[in-house]
Formats: C-alpha cells, structure tokens, sequence
C-alpha cells in the first residue's frame, strides 16, 4: 500500500532496518492524536478542559486511515481494527499468517 509502503521506506532509511510493530503502532499513534487534536477545533490552554476536548475526539475517530490498518474506536475507548498474527517460521523468522478482523 502507498502509505505503509512510505513509511517503510523512509523508516529503513533513516534507521537502516526494517520498522517493527512498535514502530507501525507508534506512528499510527501520533497519527491518530494529531487527528484528534485537530478534530478539537483548538486547543484553549486550560489542560482540563483541553484534555476532555482530545479525549472525546479521539472517541469520535471513525475508520482513521493507519498504515497498521483502519481504525475506530468503541464508546469505551477500545480500538477496533483488525489484528495481524504472525506466527515463525521454519527458519525461525517472523512470518504473516493472517489478519483477524472485528466484526
């Protein structure tokens, strides 16, 4: 995919390896707070009331486009995106297996 592929990209340029899951989550985790916060129509200064403000857009996130996946979230605050499981192979490496989705 183009996005995941760009990051890829550029994550193994920057730090001479291949990002792990970490790495993914990771950016699909500011991704998802820039969002919010933008989402907030602004910020006020008053850290309260500017925390519930990011708290209930990130509540309100439908299908974020991650490079892990599209996300959403439940009225509790789980994501709800599909899981990859790897599983290791004959040469004892990592290898996709298959990815398991909410329904």
């Amino acid at each position: 995919k183009g996005e995941t592929k760009a990051f890829i990209d550029e994550y193994t340029a920057t730090y001479g390896k291949t990002p792990d899951d970490v790495a993914a989550l990771t950016w699909d985790s500011l991704g998802l707070m820039i969002q919010a916060i933008k989402d907030t129509g602004g910020l006020s200064g008053d850290v309260k009331a500017d925390r519930t403000k990011v708290k209930n857009a990130l509540a309100a996130v439908k299908n974020y486009p991650g490079i892990t996946g599209g996300m959403t979230f439940t009225p509790d605050g789980d994501p709800k995106k599909c899981a990859v499981v790897v599983k290791i192979n004959d040469e004892g490496k990592f290898a996709f297996h298959k990815s398991v989705c909410p329904k």
